[in-house]
């Protein structure tokens, strides 16, 4: 139920983005879809994602003061969807409007 809940907010908020770009640039919900979807995504990725050289360094430098070994997580980049569920919404709605894009311009190409 919770994930139901997320996923509504989530398409909720990236239909509305994209209904307002659309209106303010005077075009199609359409055209903006994939571009508000990819930066979403990115966003999202970038906010839920555990870190790299930074946050090892930081780890790094506490451990070496406190001398109080900090554990984390090895893991894979795809257990960010496990983690995020809005995270997977938002890449699903910028995979399906890039094919929905690809179809309507399809004579166009």
């Amino acid at each position: 139920m919770k994930k139901l809940i997320f996923a509504i907010i989530t398409l909720g908020f990236l239909f509305g983005l994209t209904w307002i770009v659309s209106d303010f640039m005077h075009g199609k919900m359409i055209d903006y879809a994939f571009f508000v979807g990819l930066v979403v995504t990115i966003i999202i990725r970038f906010f839920t994602s555990s870190g790299g050289y930074a946050s090892n360094s930081l780890n790094l430098s506490t451990q070496t003061q406190t001398g109080i070994k900090v554990t984390g997580e090895n893991a894979s980049p795809f257990t960010v969807f496990q983690k995020s569920f809005s995270l997977l919404v938002s890449f699903t709605f910028t995979i399906v409007s890039l094919l929905i894009t690809l179809a309507y311009y399809w004579k166009e190409f």
